[in-house]
């Protein structure tokens, strides 16, 4: 498989949504541990893995989201904590995918720290951390990860906070640790395009974007099909534009069909583009 750090800034990759929440989706019942699907029934791990991989997705986050010592403990199943995110990076690399993607949730540090070292024992090839904070609590989680692994680390920009604001007025911006990749995901495609232009001009990392695209909704099954299909289109539009902007890493935010993972992909792969 490629090396993805080697791939930055020069390659555009399709990326497949975050699975956790995928599989609320398919009937499965938000009040047992989803991560823990990774062992009870890892077909269905992999079956939702495979069809983004047949879509075109390079890239897979691994069904790890929730895994750490806190969420566990709710559902009596601390002590599997490391089987559950061993496993979780195994289905995903077993589903054939070029680049697996580790994923985390925020934390705090000791317990994050502990999720990934048995995610590390896997060797991905890189770290997603998935949420939304301000400046002093993002930084503790990317320290946390950082001091633990070289691999390449997804993070979301820092939540600016009225301290920020107040700083930044003052011309004496806070300081924030920086991701190797900078993600942003659930805004609609339009409101994801106005997104990556503002982080083209604040950042100079690799950049994600992950917008949401509604279910095609419709009374019939000729309406539903009409209005997937021009959700297939808007995100081919969507893509062409996020790769001429200058995004890297492509994609949707749970809830969306492997169709739209195959709408960005075939933009990527079959149309010519010169950086």
């Amino acid at each position: 498989m490629p090396d993805l750090e080697l791939r930055l800034n020069k390659d555009v990759l399709t990326v497949a949504p975050l699975i956790t929440w995928q599989l609320l989706d398919l009937d499965v019942d938000d009040n047992e541990c989803l991560e823990y699907l990774n062992i009870l029934d890892d077909e269905l791990i992999q079956e939702t893995h495979r069809r983004y991989k047949l879509a075109g997705a390079n890239c897979t986050p691994t069904n790890t989201l929730r895994a750490n010592r806190t969420a566990l403990q709710q559902h009596g199943l601390a002590d599997a904590l490391v089987d559950i995110n061993r496993r979780g990076v195994r289905l995903a690399r077993e589903a054939g995918f070029e680049h697996i993607l580790a994923t985390v949730g925020l934390a705090d540090p000791e317990v994050l720290s502990e999720q990934v070292a048995a995610l590390l024992s896997e060797n991905p090839d890189a770290l997603w951390l998935v949420g939304e904070a301000e400046a002093d609590e993002l930084n503790a989680a990317i320290s946390s990860i950082k001091a633990q692994t070289s691999l390449p680390l997804i993070a979301a920009a820092a939540r600016e906070s009225s301290k920020t604001a107040d700083a930044a007025s003052a011309n004496a911006p806070s300081k924030t640790e920086r991701a190797d990749i900078i993600y942003a995901m659930g805004k609609p495609l339009q409101e994801s395009l106005e997104e990556l232009r503002s982080m083209l001009q604040r950042y100079t990392e690799p950049l994600m974007i992950c917008p949401s695209i509604n279910t095609p909704e419709g009374a019939t099954e000729k309406q539903r099909t009409m209005a997937l299909n021009q959700l297939i289109d808007d995100m081919a539009d969507f893509t062409l534009e996020a790769r001429a902007l200058g995004a890297q890493f492509i994609g949707t935010a749970p809830g969306s069909s492997p169709v739209l993972t195959g709408s960005a992909s075939v933009v990527l792969n079959y149309l010519p583009y010169d950086r």
